[in-house]
């Protein structure tokens, strides 16, 4: 069965939108999306998608929600957050291994969504958003007529 999207406006960064999907999949340490955060891209991310919503989640031990900011701009999704140091006085660290301070994390989406019915949910050091997909951007079956 094919699926055929047909768009109500032209869009010409279309190529340039796909261009940046693939750049953020592959996640390049010199791609600017990420802030480094103890040594890796951080928060570490996943995107998934059902047809009726796009689902990202990301690790984020140690930040509470009120230190997350959420927005999305179209097609974009902006994780900003900061990871706050522990309130150790008088000690020295003999490892260091996790980090802290300000993140952002930025996530082209493959399909428009329903911004004012985004959810996000922290639990268990797990951030989940649920973006419902935009009618637009669901899957409808075109019956074939014949003649």
């Amino acid at each position: 069965m094919a699926i055929f999207r047909l768009g109500t406006s032209f869009d010409p960064f279309v190529g340039l939108r796909s261009l940046q999907r693939e750049l953020e999949r592959l996640s390049w340490p010199w791609s600017g999306e990420a802030r480094r955060v103890g040594g890796g891209t951080y928060p570490p991310v996943n995107v998934y998608e059902s047809p009726g919503e796009i689902v990202v989640q990301c690790e984020a031990a140690g930040v509470s929600a009120a230190d997350f900011d959420i927005s999305i701009t179209g097609e974009t999704l902006t994780i900003k957050g900061v990871k706050r140091p522990p309130d150790e006085q008088d000690v020295r660290y003999v490892r260091r291994e996790r980090g802290s301070g300000e993140f952002t994390r930025t996530i082209v989406l493959p399909d428009e969504v329903e911004a004012d019915k985004i959810q996000a949910k922290l639990a268990d050091g797990i951030m989940t958003i649920h973006l419902p997909k935009a009618a637009t951007a669901k899957p409808r079956k075109i019956d074939v007529k014949t003649s």
